[in-house]
């Protein structure tokens, strides 16, 4: 019969096993709010579990990816590139020796403040706070999610978080202060790693749908280095095989950046969490001489997807509709769930409410609502 262990021998079984590196279960800097240890779940696995059963999560299979998900059932939505992200992002952490746990925390939150229309809909809603001369972005939208509009505990506001995730979802781009007075110029390597993870999953993932849709053939994808080089190696008879195409450009990816990673750990001289938090270069990033192929497959699917005729429609008409949406509401603040903070500025409130919308509610809105 296998040993019961309590939380902390829980926490002392797994953390010893992860790289010096890595962010230990033990080393978590706690919640805001105090919380009893659960002896059956180590911190950040309960704050998967958190993320995976709020309705900002759920909705996210309503928002657009690239193409709308009213167009075609087997395109990507958010929801779906959210779990190829934790996939990519989880396999990678147990390769390297980071906290599994929490990579894949962060990787399942850093999507929910995605609004809906994909790209296009968070630079309208961005466009429209600046004429107020407030501003939108996904991450920080992310945050208040988990921290205060899903509700589900009674003690406190949002899901309570463990801290180094909220700190993951944040994104940060240079060096920031800590309370306390810490200053930190690289967050953990977990979070690092969803960020390629997040590139890698929407990259390859953007390579299919593309494919499946008509909007490039192999024949044009084998201009990308990168694809050639997959395609090449391949058995003949799998050369025009989309799935086995798509799978080695994954396992590819990432390869490479796992090579690439162990390289900077090496000379950055990091061999600690400390060293982690001191380093001024990105850990978790391709080579210098890789990063200019992972850079041409990225500037293929703009020319060749995301910019085609098809798609700029799309999305083009879902940025008016946000705009229609935010100018309606501007006029008619009472058409605003009671939920969205009346203490807030107007703006914001009108932000929040169609920040988590789906497409397919933003259209019904605009239909019926206005």
């Amino acid at each position: 019969m296998a040993q019961q262990l309590d939380g902390a021998n829980l926490w002392e079984v797994f953390d010893n096993n992860l790289a010096d590196y890595a962010q230990k279960n033990k080393d978590s800097r706690g919640r805001k709010y105090l919380e009893s240890l659960d002896p059956n779940r180590l911190p950040f696995q309960r704050d998967r579990d958190r993320i995976i059963n709020i309705k900002s999560f759920r909705r996210l299979k309503g928002k657009t990816q690239v193409v709308s998900p009213g167009i075609g059932d087997h395109f990507r939505n958010r929801l779906s590139h959210t779990i190829e992200v934790s996939i990519i992002a989880r396999d990678m952490a147990r390769q390297l020796r980071l906290n599994e746990d929490l990579a894949e925390a962060v990787a399942l939150a850093h999507d929910l403040g995605h609004p809906p229309f994909g790209h296009a809909g968070e630079v309208a809603l961005d466009k429209k706070m600046q004429e107020y001369g407030l501003h939108f972005d996904h991450n920080g939208q992310s945050l208040r999610i988990v921290t205060f509009f899903e509700r589900i505990y009674e003690d406190f506001p949002g899901l309570n978080l463990s801290l180094e995730v909220l700190e993951g979802i944040q994104k940060h781009e240079t060096f920031f202060d800590r309370p306390g007075g810490k200053k930190i110029y690289s967050p953990h390597l977990e979070s690092q790693l969803v960020d390629i993870s997040d590139e890698i999953a929407y990259l390859s993932a953007d390579l299919e749908d593309g494919l499946r849709g008509g909007f490039f053939d192999i024949s044009e994808l084998s201009e990308v280095e990168i694809c050639r080089e997959v395609i090449s190696a391949l058995p003949a008879s799998a050369q025009n095989h989309r799935p086995a195409i798509i799978h080695s450009v994954i396992g590819r990816l990432f390869r490479q950046i796992v090579s690439d990673m162990e390289g900077n750990l090496k000379n950055f001289g990091i061999n600690s969490l400390e060293d982690v938090q001191k380093c001024q270069e990105r850990v978790v990033t391709f080579s210098s001489a890789f990063f200019p192929k992972f850079r041409a497959l990225k500037s293929f699917l703009m020319a060749h997807y995301y910019s085609a005729p098809e798609v700029m429609e799309a999305t083009e008409s879902g940025a008016k509709i946000i705009d229609k949406i935010f100018d309606f509401l501007h006029t008619h603040s009472e058409k605003l769930p009671e939920e969205f903070l009346p203490e807030e500025v107007l703006e914001q409130r009108i932000c929040d409410y169609i920040a988590g919308m789906t497409d397919g509610y933003a259209e019904r809105f605009l239909k019926v609502g206005t």
